[in-house]
């Protein structure tokens, strides 16, 4: 009887799972199209909607209005402030520190500068964090979600090594106070996590790979709809594949990684080496400069080139080592227009191995197409929902 019981309860929790994640994944739904897409009676999604709302988990919309006669259909979708956390952008140069909401939307509270010594920087962070955390009601508190521009062991909160600011075998919660959950993950991981969730073009892609271009490179692989880490969590590290073996040295100490020729701050260090100084105050403001530039000059657009053709070199090798239906170029590649993508997706389909040839798709992250670096944000919004699921439902 005992074991009928937890059967019986294992199964109704993996039902609210299901139709929470359903809820996340539709930005505004309804019981019946539920009922349709989870597979459950009716009866099963009306109980769970209802135990939903009294938890202030989702809430109910106006009625749809289908063009139909008869009874509208009332709409339903997440309640954005269930839960909140803290996201906390780590970048080589700029932090972005932002509250997410259940939902899986996101509101910027704050930026600072970025720096190598590690204990410095997360005092920086507390003084940031601690005051907007005294403001949410405890029992609606996720934790603290870092996205990082590096190799992460998200299993132990452990950085494995984050060559751009030198961070190397460093367990956080030595930083941070014990009471407060942690959760980190890539950058590149956590943009392919947001690209899932929210972007209906990848939705259904169980191969793909988002290819974040900031001060560094890095890569997010999804294999069989799971994202692929890795053995050691290294999984994804195109950045630091050998282009040239006699090229410049990468702040991880080879030499002609990829992202020695094709970051933001490889191109923005040409440029200014051969003409003159950009605007901004960070290498990726100063590639945001150069391809308003190269809009009307030659020089600049001459750089861009260069840059889809490094792109294009890189790509291809991820291209015929994984076979994805989709590569997304995130992080500041987002900036890239639209004939760039399509040259860069040229290239890529003629060098490709025949397997793959001419069906490769190249596309731009829906979500930092609107602002760079918002995806890998939104991804750590939704990834602490996900690690905190057992405890929601």
């Amino acid at each position: 009887m005992v074991k009928v019981k937890q059967n019986h309860r294992e199964l109704a929790k993996n039902n609210r799972k299901l139709v929470l994640n359903l809820l996340r994944r539709e930005a505004s739904t309804n019981r019946r199209t539920l009922a349709r897409l989870s597979g459950l009676d009716p009866s099963t999604i009306t109980k769970i909607i209802k135990e939903f709302i009294n938890r202030n988990l989702c809430i109910e919309t106006q009625p749809e209005i289908s063009g139909k006669v008869g009874r509208r259909t009332i709409g339903l979708k997440l309640s954005k402030d269930a839960y909140k956390s803290i996201v906390v952008r780590v970048g080589v140069q700029v932090t972005e520190v932002a509250i997410g909401y259940f939902d899986g939307t996101v509101e910027h509270v704050d930026t600072v500068r970025s720096v190598s010594n590690i204990s410095e920087f997360i005092e920086k962070i507390k003084k940031t964090i601690f005051p907007i955390i005294e403001k949410i009601n405890a029992d609606r508190f996720l934790g603290v979600s870092i996205s990082l521009p590096g190799m992460v062991d998200i299993e132990n909160n452990y950085i494995i090594d984050v060559p751009h600011l030198g961070w190397r075998d460093i367990n956080l919660t030595d930083y941070l106070e014990g009471a407060i959950p942690v959760f980190i993950d890539n950058e590149a991981n956590l943009s392919l996590i947001a690209e899932k969730w929210k972007n209906s073009l990848i939705k259904p892609v169980e191969n793909a790979v988002f290819v974040y271009l900031s001060e560094g490179i890095g890569c997010g692989v999804i294999v069989n709809g799971q994202i692929y880490r890795g053995t050691f969590f290294s999984a994804g590290e195109f950045g630091h594949m050998t282009i040239d073996h006699n090229g410049k040295e990468c702040y991880c100490g080879n030499k002609g990684c990829w992202e020695t020729l094709a970051s933001t701050e490889a191109i923005v260090r040409e440029y200014e080496r051969k003409y003159s100084k950009l605007e901004g105050s960070s290498y990726n403001d100063k590639f945001m400069a150069l391809v308003e530039l190269s809009k009307v000059n030659g020089k600049a657009l001459s750089l861009i080139k260069n840059e889809e053709d490094y792109l294009a070199i890189g790509i291809t090798n991820i291209v015929n080592t994984l076979s994805p239906e989709y590569v997304i170029l995130g992080g500041w590649a987002s900036i890239l227009s639209e004939d760039s993508i399509e040259r860069i997706e040229n290239k890529v389909n003629k060098r490709i191995l025949y397997a793959a040839k001419s069906k490769i798709k190249i596309t731009k992250s829906l979500i930092d197409s609107k602002e760079q670096g918002l995806a890998a944000v939104t991804g750590a919004a939704l990834m602490i929902v996900d690690r905190n699921l057992e405890k929601i439902v």
